[in-house]
């Protein structure tokens, strides 16, 4: 069984990329002929059982082989004899494609499609988009290269389309109080408001794109905007491997992000050559896509085809164990944070191990990215934690603005707790406000307007909880706070 399943799931049969021709099933004979027999052919050379001999099996054994397979490989299969078709096409097959796409959403049947294999179809090669839930461009929807956006990405089963709505918060009640630990410095409170901005996608796709994408280079219109003659056409993307990428090149996200893929975000035709799309689907990234925005003007109804203010958004996502909270990492997630002025944005943070005991002393103030280390943390030396200590409270705190603002924009350090350990701790607060709550020394990031002249500052990492952080801006004499974001809550619809 195993041979067989090897097998099944290797995606080099000669599977067309076209969608049609992939999945509908409506595909011509020829092609189909041609697939049936590479996928004979290879099942014949790599194992001594003969593609006539799976008729023989149980019905129920074949359906259990098949549960293994990806979409493509049952494709593969569905061609290769009329019995194996019979078997590939069973709808509770396809219904664990769709529910495995949409994590934290309940699927509970197939409407508005006719079949779940349909429901697939329809929404393929997109599904990707709801699987990895969280997105952060390098702009924002107003166009600012400094400010980017977060986007959640959910399933909406009335209409049986994906769509990416922006992730915005508001500060909330917000009052100012002196700290009684010290009278000079002002505490700012927060108690942010999260929800999602659902008057205006960023991001529909639905049956009519499917319609549209014939191949992956192509653009497919979607159907956003909340005024007329706004345009939005989607793209996917072929990430750019390592040893083509170069510091001189405007990546995105940012070198300190920890991601699969990269891509550019920089081009002077705005991305409208062949080299920054996939040359077939198997090419195409599932981490990174663009979205191209215009405003099309015409009369009577009628569209000039003139395009004003038109604007490429580059969209990445970041692996989810870097933003999960876990029993090592308890601290890491997805974060919001008061910036006085420039209003709320969204950090990512992360926990890893310490990779020296020897922490850099607060006097030098270097950039923490001359410490960075862009290896999985999981991959690091896990140093030993001090007896007595919490296993929690170990290692490096990294804060990554994932929203910006005009003087440190997104994909930057905003503040880094070099150990967040015995080695980094100032002391155990026993004032009113934070009594109880651990202080360590941390490093915050500072800049004029346009990111020009940043430096990294004396600061102080306040852990209140798990969910709770405060900053203290020892330059500045104010105290800011942090909340945790639970990107699931954000997933459902109401």
């Amino acid at each position: 069984m195993d041979t067989l399943i090897r097998i099944f799931r290797s995606r080099k049969m000669g599977i067309s990329d076209s969608l049609e021709e992939v999945l509908s099933g409506s595909s011509h004979e020829e092609s189909r002929h041609h697939t049936g027999q590479n996928f004979c052919h290879q099942l014949s050379a790599d194992s001594p059982i003969s593609p006539a001999s799976l008729h023989v099996l149980p019905a129920e054994i074949i359906y259990e082989i098949l549960t293994f397979l990806p979409p493509l490989s049952l494709v593969a299969l569905s061609s290769t004899s009329k019995l194996l078709r019979s078997h590939a096409l069973v709808d509770p097959l396809w219904s664990r494609f769709v529910r495995e796409n949409v994590p934290n959403q309940p699927v509970l049947d197939c409407y508005p499609a006719e079949s779940w294999r349909k429901l697939y179809i329809s929404l393929y090669p997109y599904w990707f988009l709801t699987r990895k839930k969280i997105w952060f461009s390098d702009k924002a929807h107003s166009g600012s290269a400094y400010v980017g956006n977060v986007v959640i990405m959910r399933y909406d089963p009335r209409r049986a389309c994906i769509e990416g709505f922006r992730l915005v918060a508001k500060q909330g009640l917000h009052f100012f109080e002196a700290w009684d630990w010290n009278p000079e410095v002002i505490i700012h409170t927060f108690n942010p408001q999260v929800s999602l901005f659902m008057d205006d996608p960023v991001v529909k796709i639905d049956r009519e794109c499917y319609a549209q994408h014939k191949s992956a280079k192509e653009e497919v219109m979607m159907n956003t905007g909340l005024s007329r003659g706004v345009k939005s056409m989607f793209s996917l993307c072929h990430g750019l491997p390592p040893h083509r990428q170069s510091d001189a090149m405007a990546l995105w996200p940012s070198r300190i992000i920890p991601v699969k893929e990269r891509v550019r975000n920089e081009s002077r035709h705005l991305f409208r050559g062949e080299g920054h799309r996939p040359s077939s689907l198997s090419d195409a990234s599932e981490n990174t896509f663009r979205i191209r925005k215009w405003v099309e003007f015409g009369g009577m109804g009628i569209p000039l085809g003139v395009h004003i203010g038109e604007d490429v958004m580059t969209f990445s996502t970041v692996p989810e164990e870097y933003y999960t909270p876990s029993k090592e990492r308890p601290w890491q997630g997805i974060w919001v944070g008061d910036y006085s002025g420039h209003g709320c944005e969204f950090l990512l943070l992360i926990q890893r191990a310490v990779i020296s005991p020897q922490v850099a002393p607060l006097s030098s103030f270097e950039s923490p990215l001359q410490h960075h280390d862009e290896s999985d943390p999981g991959d690091r030396p896990t140093m030993p934690v001090p007896a007595g200590e919490d296993g929690s409270c170990a290692g490096r705190l990294e804060a990554i603005k994932l929203t910006g603002d005009p003087n440190v924009p997104r994909g930057e350090y905003t503040w880094v707790a070099e150990d967040i350990g015995s080695d980094g701790l100032v002391r155990i607060a026993d004032e009113a406000t934070f009594r109880g709550s651990r202080v360590v020394r941390s490093l915050g990031h500072s800049a004029a307007r346009s990111f020009r002249n940043d430096k990294f500052i004396p600061a102080q990492l306040i852990m209140i909880d798990q969910n709770t952080l405060a900053q203290y801006w020892e330059d500045f004499g104010h105290v800011s706070f942090y909340h945790r974001v639970e990107i699931n809550d954000y997933l459902r619809n109401t």
